[in-house]
């Protein structure tokens, strides 16, 4: 009975997984046999990789994939993406997924989501997976087959080969029915010792089993293992992976692991160049863990971060394991394990094990724990919480190089989480700047750039990077506050192509320093989808969007990703013409937010916006009225968006002239990036000439700001159809329903009636595709109207069939079809099928 139990039955799951294209979820009870079953459908494949969740990992970020990983610490910037270019696997198999610490649940999903490695996991049916693994058969990324229990002749079966002989048929059925189909409560039962072996037959002794009753039976195998097997156990339950040396090392031989080997209570195997133990199934840690007394497991903890320590932490995973080995002990220990493990934690964005750390070693008393915790706390947007640690830091005795460090990350929460930017100026002159510390001067000079371009000055702002570069070469810390700001400084100048350059740059910088913010790769991430929509590219500014709002993206409790890129997707498909789409999309954003900060301003505005494009005014100003209450408005980055949003709220309320009057004053008052937008606002509603010269004069890259200078100009019909042409090109649909609609009346006041009902036509077929969007230059529209005959012939002919060919589909004359094409041409205004082709091709459905 000391042989693997063989696998039995199954036979469909199993060509179904080996089967799965895209890969698949397997889900069933606690030991139903998910994992050997799909080990079955995948013996055989190449390059199989394997993570599996367990209690002991899943504290740990990317603690799962950890044996995939190289063992440097990530880079800051995007250590998703980082690990999912490492995993180049055809399949990868996460066993227990419900077990995964959120970064490995997300780069589960990330991997499924890019559809090059077929994905195969594992989920209890009664568990609460992680969010990103619930997505992959929620949002339809992967199938889930849920797994049935073993029928019975299938566990009489793998009774019979399992103890390799007869079963007397009696207890056969006991024992079916006590498992209820469930393998490991089968195997269970047969190792018991109340399975005994007379005249060639197995026979069950004792009294008759209890129904699901599998927990009670591994705890009464466990309860009787000899204590240096149980304390092996206990300490794999606790540390697993755990090296099989080290286990030797701390059981007094390899007796006690060989022991639980012959048991089948743990497995061997080489992960990389570490031979590891691991449970050979997460019930028996839930029972071990589960029996083990706290000081025992104090004891189990304190032991396993003293074997790791005397062995040396060689792996990233290693520190962050000594150190919750120690907390969990009751030992922390040394505050420097303590701040490095903190820092781990904060460059793999799991800010919840961040301040646990941080606050272990303010606790163990290392004044320079305080700044990492406010950094923490700010990640978490718990500002407010972030500057009393700031100022009680400050008013310690700190070194120059920390108080350097606490007034910097102070100054930042002041600004970007509280509002109080003349406070952060003040604090800025305070920190420290010994004579020879270029590094630091430059850093503050960098900051101080960073808050002038946040309020709007970017001259200001530009002036202080050039004095911070005459200091010398920039280190590593002012090239990423450089860049950042630098980035934005380009964007607010209107020089979108230089300002994506400088993201890409000094994203290559941050890949090279793991200690970065985590936040700062998302601020780049953010400059550069508005870059993009200034140039008018909406498929990057989209992809970017769904890369920062991905799941996964916030994992764990540093959500600020999802409002900050779901709200510039709402953005992105209000430019698209989605405008319902964008409302809820925005409404989701703003679900996410916290209770107030910058972000606010960019979700509500963004909401209120869709609101006033879809005509309800009242949503849009209750919605505006809210952001005016928790917005911390400190420069136009925050402001513009607001005000863009009332222009339409109040041309929503039909007071066009003031919607006019606002937007020409929004375009004085804000940066050289966003006056395009509002000047070209005056433009759809109406007015071109009022701000045609001030378009030409401004300096903006790309083909967006070219096409609102050619719209603001447009004396002709056919000039604005062309503008409609062009908007459509660039996928903004409701801009070129808009430019159609100005045209047609444009038409019509010239008197080229057919000229009018052709664009007035494209007008309609435009604003359909818009999702219900009212604006002032479609509420006049007029369409005309295709009888049900009239459009079916239109639509065949668009195809391209001949009159001929149409009239035998109908079984009508092709006289009739040709005089119907007649009528057509004349009510639409274009006089081919070409043209009818072009037309229809602009709509989701007949005209």
């Amino acid at each position: 009975m000391v042989n693997p139990w063989p696998f039995a039955g199954r036979t469909e799951a199993v060509a179904r997984i080996g089967s799965a294209e895209g890969g698949l979820v397997v889900a069933g009870p606690s030991g139903v046999g998910k994992s050997r079953l799909i080990a079955r459908a995948v013996r055989g494949l190449p390059g199989v990789a394997w993570v599996r969740g367990s209690e002991a990992v899943r504290r740990i970020p990317l603690g799962a994939f950890a044996p995939l990983l190289p063992a440097a610490q990530p880079p800051a910037d995007g250590p998703l993406r980082w690990a999912a270019a490492t995993i180049t696997a055809p399949v990868l198999v996460a066993d227990d997924a419900h077990l995964l610490d959120p970064a490995s649940a997300a780069l589960v999903h990330r991997i499924a989501a890019n559809g090059t490695t077929r994905v195969i996991a594992s989920v209890r049916a009664d568990a609460e997976p992680p969010d990103p693994v619930l997505a992959l058969w929620k949002d339809d990324l992967l199938p889930r087959l849920d797994l049935p229990p073993l029928s019975p002749r299938e566990s009489a079966g793998l009774l019979t080969s399992g103890l390799g002989g007869p079963v007397e048929p009696d207890t056969a059925a006991l024992l079916c029915r006590a498992a209820q189909g469930n393998p490991l409560h089968l195997t269970e039962l047969a190792l018991s010792r109340r399975l005994t072996r007379v005249r060639g037959e197995w026979r069950w002794r004792g009294p008759e089993p209890v129904p699901g009753a599998l927990g009670e039976l591994v705890a009464e195998r466990i309860a009787g293992l000899p204590d240096a097997e149980r304390a092996a156990l206990e300490l794999v339950a606790y540390g697993e992976p755990v090296g099989a040396g080290l286990l030797a090392g701390m059981t007094g031989g390899r007796a006690a692991l060989e022991g639980l080997i012959e048991r089948r209570l743990v497995i061997v195997r080489r992960e990389n160049r570490r031979v590891q133990v691991r449970l050979a199934h997460p019930l028996y840690g839930e029972v071990a863990r589960a029996r083990c007394a706290a000081p025992h497991a104090r004891q189990r903890a304190g032991a396993l971060a003293e074997a790791v320590t005397a062995l040396g932490s060689k792996r990233r995973e290693d520190v962050l394991k000594v150190a919750l080995w120690r907390l969990d002990g009751g030992v922390p220990g040394d505050p420097a394990l303590l701040l490095a493990a903190c820092d781990l934690a904060r460059s793999m964005r799991d800010l919840d094990l961040a301040e646990r750390l941080a606050r272990a070693a303010v606790d163990a008393g290392a004044v320079r724990a305080l700044p990492k915790l406010g950094a923490v706390l700010a990640g978490r947007d718990r500002h407010q919480e972030a500057e009393e640690v700031y100022a009680a830091a400050w008013e310690r005795d700190l070194d120059d190089s920390t108080r350097a460090d606490c007034g910097l990350m102070r100054a930042l929460n002041l600004v970007w989480g509280i509002g109080r930017i003349d406070q952060a100026r003040a604090l800025l002159r305070e920190i420290p700047l010994p004579a020879g510390d270029v590094a630091t001067h430059q850093s503050v000079m960098a900051m101080r750039a960073s808050l002038e371009s946040a309020a709007g000055d970017v001259r200001a702002a530009r002036a202080l990077l050039a004095r911070a570069r005459e200091l010398g070469p920039l280190g590593p810390r002012a090239l990423r506050g450089n860049g950042t700001t630098e980035a934005a400084i380009l964007l607010g100048e209107g020089r979108a192509t230089a300002c994506l350059a400088m993201v890409d740059a000094t994203l290559a910088v941050l890949a090279e320093e793991p200690d970065a913010r985590p936040g700062l790769s998302s601020a780049l991430a953010d400059t550069a989808v508005q870059a993009a929509l200034l140039t008018g590219d909406l498929d990057a500014a989209e992809r970017l969007t769904r890369e920062g709002a991905e799941p996964g993206a916030g994992f764990g409790p540093w959500q600020r990703p999802r409002p900050q890129f779901g709200s510039r997707r709402a953005q992105v498909l209000r430019l698209r013409g989605r405008v319902a789409d964008a409302l809820d999309t925005s409404a989701d954003a703003v679900a996410g937010l916290a209770p107030r900060g910058l972000l606010a301003a960019q979700c509500l505005s963004e909401l209120a916006h869709a609101h006033a494009l879809l005509g309800d005014a009242d949503a849009a100003t209750d919605t505006l009225e809210l952001a005016e209450r928790i917005t911390l408005p400190i420069g136009p980055h925050v402001v513009f968006p607001l005000r863009a949003a009332r222009v339409w709220t109040l041309a929503a309320r039909g007071d066009v002239p003031g919607a006019i009057a606002a937007a020409l004053r929004l375009a004085e008052s804000t940066l050289r990036c966003y006056a395009p937008f509002a000047l070209h606002d005056v433009v759809r509603l109406g007015h071109g000439e009022l701000v045609a010269e001030r378009l030409a004069a401004l300096e903006v890259d790309g083909p967006l700001a070219a096409l609102f200078v050619r719209h603001a100009a447009a004396t002709t019909g056919r000039d604005l159809d062309a503008v409609s042409a062009a908007f459509e090109e660039l996928g903004m649909l409701l801009h070129a329903a808009e430019a159609a609609a100005q045209a047609a009346a444009r038409h019509r006041d010239t008197g080229a009636r057919r000229a009018a009902r052709t664009s007035a036509t494209r007008a309609g077929a435009l604003a359909r595709r818009c999702q219900g969007a009212r604006t002032p230059a479609l509420a006049g529209l007029e369409l005309p109207e295709l009888t049900p005959r009239q459009r079916q012939i239109a639509e065949l002919a668009a195809q391209g069939l001949t009159n001929r060919e149409i009239a035998e589909h109908l079984v009508v004359s092709v006289r009739t079809v040709a005089n119907t094409l007649c009528a057509v041409y004349d009510r639409t205004g274009v006089s081919d099928r070409t043209a009818l082709a072009d037309l229809l091709g602009t709509a989701t459905g007949p005209i």
